[in-house]
């Protein structure tokens, strides 16, 4: 097989992942046979609105609002908001006071449709914490290379919305249905919990804030250390996360004759140390994580985790015969159009030397430049990212 006939049947290896991922499909079979009289539907995030319409097909008459980040087809009744992404903006705190709204004014059953992306796209401070403040916090940790569950930690202590702000408000129960992008770190952690009231740990976020250099005035202390009380009733059912993506790409690659691996650990931390942690723990065939790595953005190019560590690869592949993809499933990596890239032994000779696009975070320039950037747009789902490894 030629290097670029490699490339393709890769770049076909994440479509199916992408596929086994489809929020309608997996929300409507969840569903199916439980329709009962009208149910009202809060969906958030970038899932939301194909999970609106599985649950439509499922259940028949639905109401309620839809927060995500892209416009698309929803059910007729169901309100549609686009939020901001990766920073909550005016839209979002919009999305989040007309969530709590028609939270508090569900009656009969209730329903929540929650994926990732929607810790930015869906938001309301708690009393006490300005718009501003709870913006340039998400953008500082965002930014400095903060884990996921260290910024969805801190979001869930300043909002009330996360933390399982909308589950309190629902005057009943309070089914959640979730796709994940957080993978082992628990389902409260999708879209920082909104409907899942998780405990919280004031103290841990507190030393997370200062570690980062965040100012906490005394009326943010105080939000900080407020008491939440328990909602109603509620339960949860996670529909599907990396591991199932990850799980078609093995499954591809099997029916090709590779040998093939999903790697127990999940992508997590800095992306230089995952980068190797991947790679020592490769060998021959196929070896597909799912995760999220971290990036401590210092430069002002264009690019994003994905975009950087597809980069990184490309340098330990130099000269070698093999493919890595660092793939976006929501389609979206960072600051750039694309969702990632698939690069081989031959990348750097065709782009020279990449210390300064690493530097600058301007990978996704880089990759534009030698062809192996992957554009499929948002793709309507969001189970974090893939890493593919295949060594021929």
């Amino acid at each position: 097989m030629t290097s670029d006939e490699m490339t393709a049947t890769m770049r076909s290896w994440l479509d199916l992942a992408v596929a086994a991922v489809g929020p309608e499909k997996l929300t409507s079979d969840a569903l199916a046979g439980s329709g009962d009289g009208s149910t009202v539907l809060i969906a958030i995030g970038k899932a939301a609105a194909a999970m609106c319409l599985g649950a439509q097909r499922a259940l028949g008459e639905v109401s309620g609002i839809c927060v995500t980040n892209t416009p698309g087809p929803v059910p007729d009744g169901v309100e549609l908001l686009i939020g901001d992404h990766p920073i909550p903006g005016d839209a979002s705190f919009e999305a989040g006071r007309r969530a709590l709204e028609i939270a508090r004014s569900a009656r009969g059953r209730c329903v929540a449709l929650i994926s990732g992306g929607g810790s930015a796209l869906c938001e309301q401070p708690l009393p006490g914490v300005d718009r501003s403040y709870l913006q340039e916090v998400n953008r500082v940790l965002l930014d400095g290379g903060a884990s996921i569950e260290e910024t969805n930690l801190v979001r869930q202590h300043l909002s009330a919305i996360k933390c399982g702000g909308v589950a309190r408000a629902v005057p009943g129960h309070l089914e959640t249905y979730l796709i994940s992008d957080v993978g082992g770190a628990g389902p409260g952690l999708v879209a920082s919990g909104p409907t899942i009231p998780t405990a919280r740990n004031p103290t841990r976020a507190t030393v997370v804030m200062k570690r980062f250099g965040i100012p906490i005035p005394a009326a943010v202390r105080s939000a900080i250390n407020m008491a939440m009380p328990k909602p109603l009733s509620a339960s949860v059912e996670v529909l599907a996360d990396g591991r199932t993506a990850a799980r078609a790409v093995i499954d591809a690659a099997r029916e090709e004759g590779l040998e093939s691996r999903l790697s127990e650990e999940w992508i997590e931390g800095p992306v230089d140390t995952a980068m190797s942690e991947f790679f020592v723990g490769s060998g021959a065939g196929v070896t597909v994580a799912a995760g999220e790595a971290t990036v401590n953005v210092a430069g002002g190019g264009v690019g994003g985790r994905n975009s950087h560590a597809a980069l990184l690869a490309a340098t330990r592949l130099r000269g070698q015969r093999g493919l890595f993809a660092s793939f976006a499933t929501d389609g979206v990596d960072g600051r750039s159009d694309s969702a990632g890239a698939i690069v081989d032994g031959s990348t750097i000779e065709r782009g020279g030397d990449p210390e300064d696009s690493l530097a600058d975070f301007d990978s996704a320039s880089y990759l534009d430049r030698t062809g192996d950037l992957i554009k499929t747009g948002p793709t309507g789902t969001n189970v974090a990212d893939l890493w593919v490894l295949w060594r021929s």
